[in-house]
């Protein structure tokens, strides 16, 4: 969902800092949308987990207690990730699921589409 404040509309991902739009059409009109998700291909939403309830899930556990403060700090601060055949997954290429397995493409024939109800 767009999101709107003082600098006008956010463009698609505030983490790749995009910029924003002045006005909702200019949002629509300009953003290439087929450039953002796990999907696209593009290599900096390859691994994108962010909207995906982890961020929230985050962000909740992080300020819903002092002791969540507190091993969020100590985790970013002093952690280091001892799991080396996770970090190494974490390095390789990521193979959009759907690069190689395509949706099935729906194709408007012309015809009208006739109204039916149950």
């Amino acid at each position: 969902m767009p999101t709107y404040n003082i600098f006008g509309w956010q463009k698609p991902c505030y983490l790749l800092q995009d910029g924003y739009a002045e006005t909702f059409d200019e949002l629509m009109a300009s953003v290439e949308w087929h450039q953002y998700g796990t999907e696209s291909g593009n290599p900096k939403c390859a691994n994108c987990m962010v909207h995906s309830g982890y961020e929230a899930s985050a962000v909740n556990d992080t300020f819903s207690s002092l002791r969540g403060l507190l091993a969020t700090a100590k985790a970013t601060l002093f952690t280091t990730y001892k799991d080396e055949d996770a970090l190494k997954l974490l390095n390789e290429p990521v193979h959009p699921v759907h690069a190689y397995n395509p949706l099935v493409q729906i194709e408007n024939t012309g015809s009208q589409l006739e109204e039916t109800r149950a």
